[in-house]
């Protein structure tokens, strides 16, 4: 069951990264807004409008039955399908720049709520179906190997944006990345089909809606450490929420506009993640699954500071830092399901999805704060925030693996 739901986790992810430009918000909407004419604080909304997808998976928790989790996995990846094919749709046709802006907005919270539920949930579909330590090896192998997937769409998509494609001129150019993104993600709604759980013999009891919400509250701050990790995880999104905006920064940085260097800024975030990966799953199991998190929230502020003080094109590798510091992504979900029971695993899992929620505000607070005082402004409050959640990560236990009886 363990090696199945492996293959499954990264086989999953590999398309996900496949379709990287427009499953990752941020970089290539950003580019596209700034195309279509929209302000740094439009181009950032639908990032922020992503990250307030976070509010489903706490109803989804309190609403699905366990029996359902898996079928609710599949529901999610559907849903983000037909986002990305509306939205290659209206590409496709000559719609209007508002309209098109208007569904970029629109993909931002829709997907973001697909996603945020897919996200909850793959990640207690594996943990009701692998053990500590092997959920330890398969992110070291995921998110070691399936980057480089990322790299590959990335760099596909720079070259289709760089009219590559002679007849794929703008905007067919971004509708095409669009429509390649529908196969792999429908791709991933089949093979979430596939999982095999442990049954959970304890029953859901049903409450209203506000009672469980608060109990659900109540239940997980109750807890030091997961209440922590809650705090370190909106600190760190809300650092890594300026690589939208970052992206803008081409046109001061190097003259070029944004659109010239998505696809080389996604391969360079994805490339990074992929050799991070392998080194944090190796640091997981000889150090303890607290040890990924000090690594990647130092990244968060270290590739800000980068961008701040390297002029020029070199400041392009702050992107490969970031890439590597959001891999805080998979390893502060882990931190927390590993410490909850597998019955509360959803419902922690949930709560803990408040805190990009929370941090939703950072994406637009980027573009604004560049608006008003310049992208300086963007970066010093990246680097507070990652400077601040480091320093509450080390309040955390270490938890080091325990290893398997011979």
């Amino acid at each position: 069951m363990e090696r199945r739901n492996g293959v499954i986790f990264f086989v999953s992810f590999v398309l996900i990264y496949l379709a990287a430009p427009v499953t990752y918000i941020g970089i290539v909407q950003a580019a596209l807004c700034d195309k279509l004419g929209a302000s740094y604080t439009i181009a950032n909304l639908p990032a922020s409008l992503n990250l307030l997808g976070n509010i489903a998976p706490l109803i989804c928790a309190w609403l699905i039955p366990y029996r359902w989790e898996r079928a609710v996995l599949v529901w999610s990846y559907g849903v983000s399908t037909t986002v990305l094919a509306a939205v290659g749709t209206i590409l496709t046709f000559p719609f209007s720049n508002a309209v098109r802006i208007g569904a970029l907005l629109g993909q931002g919270l829709i997907q973001g709520l697909s996603t945020a539920v897919a996200h909850t949930f793959s990640f207690q579909c594996l943990r009701r179906g692998t053990t500590t330590q092997g959920r330890a090896k398969i992110f070291g192998i995921t998110f070691g190997f399936s980057p480089l997937t990322a790299v590959v769409g990335s760099l596909g998509a720079q070259f289709v944006l760089n009219e590559g494609i002679s007849f794929l001129k703008y905007p067919f150019d971004f509708a095409f990345l669009y429509w390649m993104g529908v196969p792999c993600i429908a791709g991933v709604a089949f093979l979430s089909s596939r999982y095999q759980l442990v049954p959970v013999r304890k029953k859901k009891e049903y409450r209203a809606l506000s009672t469980y919400l608060g109990e659900s509250i109540k239940s997980f701050f109750s807890s030091r450490h997961l209440a922590l990790t809650w705090i370190i995880y909106v600190l760190w999104y809300s650092g890594l929420s300026g690589m939208s905006n970052l992206s803008l920064y081409t046109k001061e940085a190097m003259g070029r506009e944004p659109k010239e260097f998505s696809g080389l800024i996604m391969a360079l975030r994805f490339g990074f993640k992929s050799a991070a990966g392998f080194v944090l799953g190796a640091i997981a199991v000889r150090w303890g699954i607290r040890a990924p998190l000090i690594i990647t929230v130092f990244l968060v502020g270290a590739g800000m500071a980068w961008a701040w003080i390297v002029p020029g094109y070199s400041y392009l590798l702050s992107f490969g830092l970031l890439g590597a510091g959001e891999l805080g992504g998979a390893y502060l979900p882990n931190y927390a399901v590993s410490i909850s029971p597998a019955v509360d695993g959803a419902r922690n899992m949930s709560v803990l999805a408040l805190a990009p929620l929370t941090s939703s505000v950072a994406p637009a607070t980027h573009g604004w704060l560049t608006d008003t005082f310049g992208f300086s402004a963007s970066f010093a409050f990246a680097i507070a925030t990652a400077s601040l959640a480091l320093c509450l990560v080390f309040q955390l236990p270490k938890l080091r693996l325990a290893k398997p009886r011979k």
